[in-house]
């Protein structure tokens, strides 16, 4: 039976303790602020649709692998509203968890240049244990508890976040797993630990044409009582169209990032992270690739506002008319 208790042990710890176990921790969070704070939502005023692949400590048995995707819009009809949804699953050994939520932000003006957003999203947390997969010592083969198939538990959470932001300004606070939603494993209850994120960024431009940009950022990961993470940021962009930077992770790692815009709608990330750790000695750095979709949201205009359109187009129709009689009337006098 030692090997039922070791597995709850496990679970007890991977429910309990640890940022990086209860989060995906992801490198490219410049380009998908929504995974932290669902205040970013609707920043844009454009439907964005992205894709994340996280391959980390490669060579490493067992080492974590994570995936989420995401899609949120504003609203046509209210521009200052934006619903969203997102999906993350991380499978690390033979533990999996699978995460899911729906969102809804409001943005407000603060004058001429800064809006503020507040976000909240609601969902649920999924985990669960492949035992089939386990290698168990050899006394223990003929435990019962290893002939069961996968453990289950399922806990609700939400988050919640808000996003000052300007053109070139942005400062985010975002709190997750605020409900602290129990996790029951047979007979041991953990808990989600809630989770706090900040982080800001500025672009400086280098140009009057604005061609090149510096972008220097910063973000802190804090989770009560564990110590808090600090993470240290810098881009080089090029016409928005390119980028190349990199970011420290205190205590844990360097990484490298690299970004091209494919055209309009579409731009693609990769990002390298170089562990600080005794980790380096066993695995081969971490691998991660982002893909983003933006489309502008078009506001839907109002009956007034579709009634004054086609007075300044019939206008507009005049005064070319007219311009178009007077320039005839001044040639044929030339004749």
């Amino acid at each position: 039976m030692k090997v039922k208790y070791l597995f709850l042990f496990v679970s007890f710890l991977f429910t309990t303790i640890g940022i990086g176990q209860q989060q995906t921790l992801f490198t490219n969070i410049l380009l998908h602020p929504y995974l932290y704070n669902p205040a970013y939502a609707g920043a844009n005023k454009s439907f964005e649709v992205n894709l994340d692949y996280r391959n980390q400590w490669v060579g490493f048995d067992g080492a974590p692998k994570s995936y989420a995707a995401s899609a949120y819009s504003s609203l046509k009809k209210y521009e200052n509203m934006a619903v969203g949804g997102m999906i993350t699953f991380d499978k690390s050994g033979l533990i999996g968890r699978t995460s899911f939520y729906g969102s809804y932000s409001y943005h407000l003006k603060l004058g001429k240049k800064m809006n503020i957003g507040f976000g909240l999203s609601l969902g649920g947390v999924q985990y669960n244990i492949k035992i089939y997969d386990a290698k168990p010592y050899p006394d223990d083969k003929d435990d019962n508890f290893l002939r069961s198939d996968i453990l289950n538990a399922v806990a609700f959470d939400s988050n919640a976040g808000l996003y000052l932001y300007s053109k070139n300004f942005y400062f985010g606070l975002s709190n997750q797993q605020m409900a602290n939603g129990k996790i029951h494993w047979d007979n041991t209850i953990g808990k989600l630990t809630p989770l706090y994120y900040a982080n800001t960024g500025y672009t400086f431009y280098t140009d009057k044409k604005k061609e090149w940009g510096i972008q220097p950022s910063a973000l802190i990961r804090l989770s009560p009582p564990h110590p808090y993470q600090l993470e240290y940021s810098l881009r080089l962009i090029y016409k928005d169209m390119i980028w190349v930077g990199g970011t420290y992770r205190t205590n844990a790692s360097m990484c490298g990032m690299f970004g091209v815009m494919i055209n309009k709608q579409l731009k693609i990330g990769y990002s390298y992270d170089y562990a600080l750790t005794n980790l380096n000695s066993y695995s081969n750095g971490s691998h991660e690739f982002i893909l983003c979709y933006t489309k502008p949201v078009k506001k839907k205009k109002t009956i007034a506002e579709k009634v004054q359109d086609a007075d300044e187009e019939e206008l507009n129709k005049i005064d070319n008319s007219i311009k178009t009689n007077l320039k005839n009337k001044k040639n044929e006098e030339k004749k």
